[in-house]
């Protein structure tokens, strides 16, 4: 999440979109979703909504202006919109290239393990509940503890989402990891991260970021937030399925595309992109011929007819 440096009836980011920055970052983003070996669909669904609004905002700024999450808009108002799209729309284009490269490795790996409806249901819950905490937060910094700066602090995006994410991904996981040159517990470096963040990108909104690593713990600690959404995701299937479903049954001939192993548990953003990058090279290289396999001659065309004729009168 970004706070914009500019006042809140101001436009909130330049419109970097006529330099064809936007467009070039778009293309980097389609290279890596071309390296996976399946396409997840919410995960892809969501990019492109956050890719469509981003750009219509590059043409009518004006519009989502009044959309960034601020606690006391959200409280004296209650303009509970902004809870929602704040963070769907960045501040530029590099915050929503970071923003989506991170959701892009998230997500294939979250989507599969989940399925694409409770991943779906998953993201809309944690978005809720991390921009719920911030407003919440901001209230008790403010009344009981005499810090009202953060309760008029405006930001979008979609980083305290990010973060939430890596705590599903990562809060198990015995292995270590190293972020910014520093190696730690992996399920401990959205904490690093979130400091290291904090010094690096002035800008970023640390009281977000951190919101959505608490919203994270949230969720992985509360068996029953997971077994509503559960709940959700079979309900909300079924009722596809009956809609969808008679449609669907009509092509019975299409031949069933075979089963992929999962992905690990414990495999972090890194090394998901290190062995996506191995495997397209092994795709890309060239097979080689086995040693005791015979390379065909490359002969001419008049060597090819003395030799046909040869063969001719031998045979008579």
């Amino acid at each position: 999440m970004f706070r914009p440096n500019v006042g809140r009836r101001a436009r909130m980011g330049p419109n970097a979109g006529r330099n064809g920055q936007g467009i070039a970052l778009m293309l980097m983003l389609m290279q890596q979703i071309q390296q996976l070996e399946r396409k997840p669909p919410v995960t892809l669904g969501l990019m492109a909504l956050m890719y469509g609004l981003h750009f219509q905002k590059q043409q009518t700024p004006e519009i989502f202006a009044p959309y960034s999450l601020c606690p006391d808009r959200v409280i004296g108002h209650w303009d509970l919109t902004r809870i929602v799209v704040s963070g769907l729309i960045h501040v530029d284009d590099w915050h929503l290239y970071h923003n989506m490269i991170s959701f892009l490795w998230k997500g294939y790996n979250l989507e599969y393990k989940m399925g694409s409806l409770r991943f779906l249901l998953t993201v809309g819950c944690l978005l809720v509940l991390c921009h719920v905490l911030v407003v919440i937060v901001a209230v008790v910094l403010a009344t009981g503890f005499q810090m009202p700066g953060p309760l008029y602090q405006c930001s979008v995006g979609f980083s305290g989402v990010l973060f939430a994410l890596k705590v599903l991904l990562n809060h198990n996981s015995p292995t270590f990891s190293s972020v910014y040159g520093f190696r730690v517990p992996t399920k401990y470096a959205a904490w690093l991260e979130l400091v290291v963040i904090h010094f690096l990108v002035p800008r970023s909104s640390f009281m977000g970021h951190m919101c959505g690593i608490l919203a994270g713990y949230i969720y992985v600690y509360s068996s029953a937030m997971q077994s509503i959404l559960s709940s959700g995701a079979g309900a909300l299937s079924r009722w596809i399925g009956a809609i969808v479903g008679p449609i669907n049954n009509r092509d019975n001939t299409t031949s069933p595309r075979p089963s992929r192993t999962p992905t690990s548990s414990f495999e972090t953003d890194e090394d998901l992109a290190r062995r996506l990058q191995e495997e397209e090279y092994r795709a890309n290289r060239p097979p080689q011929p086995h040693p005791e396999q015979s390379v065909p001659e490359h002969i001419s065309s008049s060597e090819l007819r003395r030799r046909r004729l040869a063969r001719f009168g031998n045979g008579y």
